[in-house]
């Protein structure tokens, strides 16, 4: 989240906004000491997503910013390999929709026809009168 990368970061971009919530997911994740200041580095994060304000992602930004060193690594590293599940998970999903069976288009109109027209055609069962 650094301020050279911000001048070109769009909030209005849905992959942009997801890498977002990945990382409030992750500091959700952390536990330890400094889980009050990672607490708000995520509500922070997750108020910029909801507004996609500039002023909430700067404010997120001098957030993060204040976090230890050894915690903003621990982010980079479980937000990166969170981002790559993700991306995996997104290419499964693709290749399943993509592979899935297409089920025949039914023209509701006729089918509603057959079904009447079969159901006129058959021959009544009466009992033989007796």
């Amino acid at each position: 989240m650094g301020v050279s990368a911000d001048l070109s970061l769009s909030l209005d971009d849905n992959r942009t906004l997801q890498a977002i919530g990945i990382l409030a997911d992750v500091l959700d994740g952390l536990s330890g000491p400094s889980v009050l200041d990672t607490v708000l580095v995520s509500k922070a994060l997750r108020q910029v997503i909801a507004t996609r304000s500039r002023p909430a992602y700067d404010f997120a930004s001098r957030a993060f910013s204040t976090l230890e060193p050894d915690i903003k690594r621990q982010v980079a590293h479980d937000a990166d390999v969170a981002a790559r599940e993700a991306v995996e998970l997104r290419g499964r999903v693709a290749g399943f929709l993509r592979d899935a069976p297409k089920r025949p288009v039914r023209d509701s109109g006729s089918s509603l026809l057959n079904a009447l027209n079969t159901r006129t055609r058959r021959p009544s069962k009466r009992e033989p009168d007796g």
